[in-house]
Protein backbone atom coordinates (compact mmCIF):
# COMPACT_ATOMS: atom_id res chain seq x y z
CA UNK A 1 0.00 0.00 0.00
CA UNK A 2 1.20 3.80 -0.64
CA UNK A 3 1.23 5.97 2.08
CA UNK A 4 1.08 9.53 1.97
CA UNK A 5 4.82 10.41 2.48
CA UNK A 6 6.10 10.29 -1.43
CA UNK A 7 9.61 10.93 -1.18
CA UNK A 8 10.02 9.99 -5.15
CA UNK A 9 10.23 13.31 -5.70
CA UNK A 10 13.50 14.51 -4.67
CA UNK A 11 16.91 12.36 -5.04
CA UNK A 12 20.02 12.53 -2.59
CA UNK A 13 23.44 13.12 -4.27
CA UNK A 14 25.64 10.26 -3.90
CA UNK A 15 28.41 10.51 -1.49
CA UNK A 16 32.32 10.95 -2.55
CA UNK A 17 35.26 9.31 -0.83
CA UNK A 18 37.07 10.61 1.77
CA UNK A 19 40.18 12.46 0.55
CA UNK A 20 43.36 11.00 1.53
CA UNK A 21 44.59 10.85 5.48
CA UNK A 22 47.43 14.09 5.30
CA UNK A 23 51.29 12.46 6.18
CA UNK A 24 51.88 14.88 8.70
CA UNK A 25 51.13 14.38 12.27
CA UNK A 26 47.99 14.88 13.75
CA UNK A 27 47.76 18.18 16.07
CA UNK A 28 47.16 17.48 19.86
CA UNK A 29 43.65 19.70 19.23
CA UNK A 30 41.46 19.39 16.19
CA UNK A 31 38.92 22.01 15.74
CA UNK A 32 35.57 20.79 14.07
CA UNK A 33 33.36 22.95 12.67
CA UNK A 34 30.04 23.27 13.98
CA UNK A 35 27.30 21.79 12.04
CA UNK A 36 25.16 24.32 9.57
CA UNK A 37 21.67 24.95 11.86
CA UNK A 38 20.33 27.83 9.77
CA UNK A 39 19.95 28.51 6.02
CA UNK A 40 22.01 31.56 5.12
CA UNK A 41 20.70 31.75 1.58
CA UNK A 42 17.53 32.30 1.49
CA UNK A 43 14.88 34.59 -0.30
CA UNK A 44 16.54 37.99 -0.34
CA UNK A 45 19.53 36.71 -0.11
CA UNK A 46 22.45 37.83 -2.56
CA UNK A 47 22.82 35.32 -5.53
CA UNK A 48 26.93 35.23 -6.55
CA UNK A 49 26.91 33.89 -10.30
CA UNK A 50 27.71 30.42 -10.23
CA UNK A 51 31.39 29.43 -10.68
CA UNK A 52 30.75 26.96 -13.57
CA UNK A 53 33.53 24.80 -14.85
CA UNK A 54 32.07 23.53 -18.00
CA UNK A 55 29.17 25.09 -20.05
CA UNK A 56 27.77 21.67 -22.17
CA UNK A 57 25.19 22.55 -23.77
CA UNK A 58 23.35 26.08 -24.77
CA UNK A 59 24.70 29.25 -24.40
CA UNK A 60 28.03 30.11 -21.96
CA UNK A 61 27.24 32.84 -19.33
CA UNK A 62 29.39 34.67 -17.67
CA UNK A 63 27.12 36.73 -15.16
CA UNK A 64 23.60 37.74 -14.25
CA UNK A 65 22.78 40.79 -16.26
CA UNK A 66 20.18 43.36 -14.46
CA UNK A 67 16.46 42.83 -15.36
CA UNK A 68 17.07 39.40 -16.41
CA UNK A 69 15.25 36.32 -14.37
CA UNK A 70 17.77 32.99 -14.01
CA UNK A 71 16.76 29.45 -12.68
CA UNK A 72 19.52 28.12 -11.65
CA UNK A 73 18.65 24.28 -11.13
CA UNK A 74 20.67 21.69 -9.66
CA UNK A 75 20.69 17.80 -11.37
CA UNK A 76 22.33 14.86 -12.21
CA UNK A 77 22.33 11.75 -15.14
CA UNK A 78 21.52 9.31 -11.94
CA UNK A 79 18.50 11.44 -10.76
CA UNK A 80 14.79 10.58 -11.99
CA UNK A 81 13.03 12.76 -11.02
CA UNK A 82 16.02 15.76 -12.80
CA UNK A 83 15.28 13.92 -16.11
CA UNK A 84 11.61 13.92 -15.44
CA UNK A 85 11.65 17.15 -14.76
CA UNK A 86 13.51 18.10 -17.70
CA UNK A 87 10.55 18.62 -20.33
CA UNK A 88 8.98 21.17 -17.81
CA UNK A 89 12.30 22.57 -17.82
CA UNK A 90 12.55 23.59 -21.32
CA UNK A 91 8.97 24.47 -21.74
CA UNK A 92 9.81 27.22 -19.24
CA UNK A 93 12.82 28.26 -21.03
CA UNK A 94 10.04 28.19 -24.20
CA UNK A 95 7.48 29.95 -22.30
CA UNK A 96 9.51 32.66 -20.87
CA UNK A 97 12.42 33.06 -23.91
CA UNK A 98 11.08 36.99 -24.63
CA UNK A 99 11.23 37.98 -20.86
CA UNK A 100 14.79 37.20 -20.67
CA UNK A 101 14.23 34.10 -18.70
CA UNK A 102 17.10 32.14 -18.54
CA UNK A 103 17.57 28.23 -17.25
CA UNK A 104 20.69 26.70 -16.64
CA UNK A 105 20.82 23.07 -14.81
CA UNK A 106 24.00 22.15 -13.01
CA UNK A 107 25.47 18.93 -12.48
CA UNK A 108 28.27 18.21 -10.12
CA UNK A 109 29.33 15.19 -12.54
CA UNK A 110 32.23 15.20 -14.35
CA UNK A 111 32.08 16.73 -18.17
CA UNK A 112 32.86 13.43 -19.81
CA UNK A 113 29.46 12.02 -17.90
CA UNK A 114 27.34 14.91 -18.36
CA UNK A 115 28.23 15.22 -22.49
CA UNK A 116 27.67 11.78 -23.07
CA UNK A 117 23.99 11.86 -21.19
CA UNK A 118 23.12 14.86 -23.24
CA UNK A 119 24.60 13.31 -26.29
CA UNK A 120 22.06 11.05 -25.96
CA UNK A 121 18.73 11.41 -28.57
CA UNK A 122 16.29 11.28 -25.78
CA UNK A 123 17.66 13.99 -23.67
CA UNK A 124 19.00 16.16 -26.91
CA UNK A 125 15.60 16.25 -27.67
CA UNK A 126 14.25 16.49 -24.07
CA UNK A 127 16.55 19.21 -23.23
CA UNK A 128 16.29 22.96 -25.21
CA UNK A 129 18.13 24.78 -22.10
CA UNK A 130 21.83 25.40 -21.14
CA UNK A 131 23.06 22.92 -19.05
CA UNK A 132 26.28 22.82 -17.10
CA UNK A 133 29.14 20.57 -15.52
CA UNK A 134 30.70 21.14 -12.34
CA UNK A 135 32.30 18.26 -10.69
CA UNK A 136 34.75 20.73 -8.20
CA UNK A 137 31.08 21.40 -6.76
CA UNK A 138 31.74 25.19 -6.52
CA UNK A 139 28.32 26.11 -7.53
CA UNK A 140 26.80 23.52 -4.96
CA UNK A 141 28.94 25.20 -2.68
CA UNK A 142 27.64 28.29 -3.30
CA UNK A 143 24.20 27.89 -3.31
CA UNK A 144 22.92 23.94 -2.10
CA UNK A 145 24.96 24.39 0.84
CA UNK A 146 23.91 27.43 2.23
CA UNK A 147 20.28 26.96 1.23
CA UNK A 148 20.38 23.87 3.65
CA UNK A 149 19.19 21.67 0.42
CA UNK A 150 20.29 18.24 0.05
CA UNK A 151 17.85 16.84 -2.44
CA UNK A 152 17.78 17.48 -6.43
CA UNK A 153 16.12 18.18 -8.08
CA UNK A 154 16.46 22.02 -6.15
CA UNK A 155 15.65 25.43 -8.37
CA UNK A 156 16.89 28.60 -7.51
CA UNK A 157 15.25 31.69 -9.17
CA UNK A 158 17.77 35.32 -9.12
CA UNK A 159 16.48 38.64 -10.76
CA UNK A 160 18.90 41.34 -10.09
CA UNK A 161 21.57 38.69 -8.31
CA UNK A 162 19.28 38.10 -5.43
CA UNK A 163 17.58 35.02 -4.52
CA UNK A 164 13.52 35.24 -5.15
CA UNK A 165 12.42 32.17 -4.60
CA UNK A 166 14.11 27.79 -3.87
CA UNK A 167 12.24 24.72 -4.50
CA UNK A 168 11.60 21.81 -6.12
CA UNK A 169 11.30 23.14 -10.08
CA UNK A 170 8.32 21.00 -10.65
CA UNK A 171 6.23 23.80 -8.45
CA UNK A 172 8.11 27.14 -9.80
CA UNK A 173 5.34 28.15 -12.14
CA UNK A 174 3.58 30.46 -9.96
CA UNK A 175 6.53 32.32 -8.45
CA UNK A 176 8.56 32.24 -11.71
CA UNK A 177 5.51 34.15 -13.57
CA UNK A 178 4.75 36.65 -10.45
CA UNK A 179 8.70 37.17 -10.36
CA UNK A 180 8.78 38.00 -14.31
CA UNK A 181 5.78 40.15 -13.66
CA UNK A 182 6.85 41.78 -11.25
CA UNK A 183 4.39 41.04 -8.27
CA UNK A 184 7.00 38.82 -6.45
CA UNK A 185 6.38 39.17 -2.62
CA UNK A 186 9.76 38.13 -2.07
CA UNK A 187 9.51 39.08 1.92
CA UNK A 188 6.59 36.30 2.04
CA UNK A 189 8.69 33.85 0.26
CA UNK A 190 11.76 34.25 2.74
CA UNK A 191 9.11 33.61 5.83
CA UNK A 192 7.71 30.74 3.54
CA UNK A 193 11.35 29.40 2.97
CA UNK A 194 12.80 30.12 6.55
CA UNK A 195 9.45 28.35 8.25
CA UNK A 196 9.99 25.29 5.93
CA UNK A 197 13.25 25.54 7.44
CA UNK A 198 12.10 25.44 10.67
CA UNK A 199 9.70 22.51 10.49
CA UNK A 200 12.80 20.26 8.78
CA UNK A 201 15.20 21.26 11.88
CA UNK A 202 12.28 19.62 14.03
CA UNK A 203 11.64 16.88 12.08
CA UNK A 204 15.26 15.85 12.01
CA UNK A 205 15.36 15.90 15.97
CA UNK A 206 11.83 14.48 16.27
CA UNK A 207 13.11 11.57 13.89
CA UNK A 208 16.39 11.47 16.18
CA UNK A 209 14.03 11.03 19.17
CA UNK A 210 11.62 8.56 17.34
CA UNK A 211 14.78 6.23 16.59
CA UNK A 212 15.55 6.37 20.03
CA UNK A 213 12.19 5.22 21.38
CA UNK A 214 11.46 2.58 19.25
CA UNK A 215 14.52 0.88 20.66
CA UNK A 216 13.80 1.67 24.16
CA UNK A 217 10.18 1.48 23.60
CA UNK A 218 9.79 4.71 25.72
CA UNK A 219 7.74 7.50 23.25
CA UNK A 220 7.65 9.59 26.43
CA UNK A 221 9.80 12.29 25.06
CA UNK A 222 8.94 11.80 21.44
CA UNK A 223 5.11 11.97 21.48
CA UNK A 224 5.85 15.35 23.59
CA UNK A 225 8.05 17.00 21.43
CA UNK A 226 5.30 15.96 18.91
CA UNK A 227 2.40 17.57 20.89
CA UNK A 228 4.52 20.67 21.13
CA UNK A 229 5.04 20.96 17.38
CA UNK A 230 0.94 19.92 17.13
CA UNK A 231 -0.12 22.62 19.09
CA UNK A 232 2.32 25.41 16.93
CA UNK A 233 1.09 24.16 13.56
CA UNK A 234 -1.18 25.00 10.77
CA UNK A 235 -4.66 22.71 10.67
CA UNK A 236 -3.41 21.06 7.70
CA UNK A 237 0.18 20.32 8.70
CA UNK A 238 -1.12 19.26 12.42
CA UNK A 239 -3.64 17.05 10.99
CA UNK A 240 -0.44 14.86 9.47
CA UNK A 241 1.31 15.30 12.55
CA UNK A 242 -1.85 13.54 14.51
CA UNK A 243 -2.03 10.92 11.79
CA UNK A 244 1.49 9.97 12.74
CA UNK A 245 0.87 10.36 16.57
CA UNK A 246 -1.91 7.71 15.83
CA UNK A 247 0.40 5.40 14.33
CA UNK A 248 2.72 5.55 16.91
CA UNK A 249 0.53 5.49 19.99
CA UNK A 250 -1.41 2.08 17.83
CA UNK A 251 1.99 0.63 16.94
CA UNK A 252 5.02 1.29 18.92
CA UNK A 253 3.75 2.85 22.29
CA UNK A 254 0.89 -0.33 21.97
CA UNK A 255 -2.00 2.52 23.89
CA UNK A 256 -5.04 1.63 21.64
CA UNK A 257 -7.06 3.44 23.94
CA UNK A 258 -5.55 6.73 23.21
CA UNK A 259 -5.12 6.04 19.65
CA UNK A 260 -8.13 4.88 18.56
CA UNK A 261 -9.68 8.24 20.33
CA UNK A 262 -6.94 10.28 18.23
CA UNK A 263 -8.23 8.13 15.61
CA UNK A 264 -11.73 9.52 15.38
CA UNK A 265 -10.87 12.76 15.42
CA UNK A 266 -8.00 12.40 12.67
CA UNK A 267 -11.00 10.39 10.29
CA UNK A 268 -13.37 12.73 10.62
CA UNK A 269 -10.89 15.40 9.53
CA UNK A 270 -9.67 13.89 6.78
CA UNK A 271 -13.50 13.05 5.83
CA UNK A 272 -14.00 16.45 5.80
CA UNK A 273 -10.65 17.06 3.35
CA UNK A 274 -12.08 14.79 1.39
CA UNK A 275 -8.58 13.19 1.67
CA UNK A 276 -9.36 9.51 0.48
CA UNK A 277 -5.73 8.94 0.43
CA UNK A 278 -5.11 9.76 4.07
CA UNK A 279 -8.32 7.54 4.40
CA UNK A 280 -6.70 5.24 2.99
CA UNK A 281 -3.32 5.03 4.97
CA UNK A 282 -5.45 4.88 8.53
CA UNK A 283 -7.23 1.85 7.33
CA UNK A 284 -4.32 0.15 5.66
CA UNK A 285 -2.27 0.94 8.76
CA UNK A 286 -4.77 -0.63 11.37
CA UNK A 287 -5.74 -3.87 9.08
CA UNK A 288 -2.17 -4.10 8.12
CA UNK A 289 0.69 -3.21 10.45
CA UNK A 290 2.76 -5.66 12.03
CA UNK A 291 3.57 -3.66 14.98
CA UNK A 292 -0.42 -3.11 15.71
CA UNK A 293 -1.58 -5.34 18.44
CA UNK A 294 -5.42 -4.22 18.68
CA UNK A 295 -6.93 -4.51 15.63
CA UNK A 296 -10.37 -2.16 15.73
CA UNK A 297 -11.96 -4.09 12.63
CA UNK A 298 -14.67 -1.83 12.64
CA UNK A 299 -13.40 1.13 12.69
CA UNK A 300 -10.87 0.35 9.82
CA UNK A 301 -13.95 -0.88 7.62
CA UNK A 302 -16.02 2.46 8.27
CA UNK A 303 -12.47 4.53 7.29
CA UNK A 304 -11.70 2.11 4.44
CA UNK A 305 -15.83 2.80 3.02
CA UNK A 306 -15.24 6.69 3.61
CA UNK A 307 -11.56 6.56 1.78
CA UNK A 308 -13.84 4.33 -0.98
CA UNK A 309 -16.57 7.23 -1.08
CA UNK A 310 -14.24 9.84 -1.11
CA UNK A 311 -12.19 8.66 -4.85
CA UNK A 312 -15.43 7.50 -5.97
CA UNK A 313 -15.50 3.90 -5.94
CA UNK A 314 -12.27 4.78 -8.89
CA UNK A 315 -9.18 3.78 -7.01
CA UNK A 316 -8.06 0.19 -7.48
CA UNK A 317 -5.74 0.90 -4.12
CA UNK A 318 -8.06 1.98 -2.26
CA UNK A 319 -11.08 -0.70 -3.17
CA UNK A 320 -8.15 -2.83 -2.10
CA UNK A 321 -8.15 -1.63 1.21
CA UNK A 322 -11.49 -1.97 1.50
CA UNK A 323 -12.02 -5.39 -0.03
CA UNK A 324 -9.42 -6.74 3.08
CA UNK A 325 -11.56 -4.46 5.63
CA UNK A 326 -14.71 -6.59 4.31
CA UNK A 327 -12.12 -9.65 4.83
CA UNK A 328 -11.41 -9.18 8.50
CA UNK A 329 -14.79 -8.43 9.15
CA UNK A 330 -15.86 -12.02 8.20
CA UNK A 331 -17.47 -10.52 4.75
CA UNK A 332 -16.18 -13.23 2.19
CA UNK A 333 -18.76 -12.03 -0.40
CA UNK A 334 -17.84 -8.44 -0.10
CA UNK A 335 -14.65 -8.74 0.18
CA UNK A 336 -14.96 -11.12 -3.35
CA UNK A 337 -16.40 -8.38 -5.32
CA UNK A 338 -15.03 -5.51 -4.01
CA UNK A 339 -11.19 -7.13 -4.55
CA UNK A 340 -12.95 -7.44 -8.07
CA UNK A 341 -13.85 -4.38 -8.68
CA UNK A 342 -10.19 -3.18 -7.70
CA UNK A 343 -8.39 -5.38 -10.44
CA UNK A 344 -10.72 -4.23 -12.52
CA UNK A 345 -9.26 -0.43 -11.95
CA UNK A 346 -5.54 -0.76 -11.35
CA UNK A 347 -3.25 -1.03 -14.52
CA UNK A 348 -1.29 -4.17 -15.29
CA UNK A 349 2.06 -4.07 -13.13
CA UNK A 350 2.90 -6.19 -9.47
CA UNK A 351 0.35 -4.36 -7.47
CA UNK A 352 -2.32 -5.92 -10.25
CA UNK A 353 -0.42 -9.38 -9.83
CA UNK A 354 -0.42 -9.15 -5.58
CA UNK A 355 -4.39 -8.31 -6.08
CA UNK A 356 -4.92 -11.16 -8.53
CA UNK A 357 -2.94 -13.29 -5.72
CA UNK A 358 -5.30 -11.93 -2.76
CA UNK A 359 -8.61 -12.66 -4.61
CA UNK A 360 -7.23 -16.70 -4.80
CA UNK A 361 -7.26 -16.40 -1.13
CA UNK A 362 -10.88 -14.29 -0.69
CA UNK A 363 -12.02 -17.50 -2.81
CA UNK A 364 -10.65 -20.56 -0.93
CA UNK A 365 -10.00 -19.26 2.65
CA UNK A 366 -12.22 -18.61 5.66
CA UNK A 367 -12.48 -14.71 6.40
CA UNK A 368 -12.70 -12.91 9.72
CA UNK A 369 -9.23 -13.95 10.98
CA UNK A 370 -7.59 -9.95 11.27
CA UNK A 371 -4.25 -11.21 10.14
CA UNK A 372 -2.41 -10.45 7.49
CA UNK A 373 -2.40 -12.74 4.57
Amino acid sequence: MLTLILASSFAFPQSTPPAAPDAKPAPAVKTVAPEQQEPTMFPGSAAPFPEIENFVKGDSISSFEAGKVYVVEFWATWCGPCKAGMPHLSEVQHTYADKGVVVMGISDEKLEIVKTFLEKPEWAEKTKYTLCADADRSSYNQYMKPAMQNGIPCAFIVKDSVVQWIGHPMTMDEPIAAIVAGTWDIAKAKDSFMGSAQASKMQRRMSGLLREANKTKDYAAFLGMLDEAIAKASPQEALGMELQKFQILLGGANQPEAAYTLGKKVVAALIAEKSAMGLNQVAWFVLDSKTVQTRDIAFALNTAQAAATASDNKDGAILDTLARAYWDSADQKLAIATQKSAIEKTEAGPMLDEMKETLKKYETSSPGNGKAI
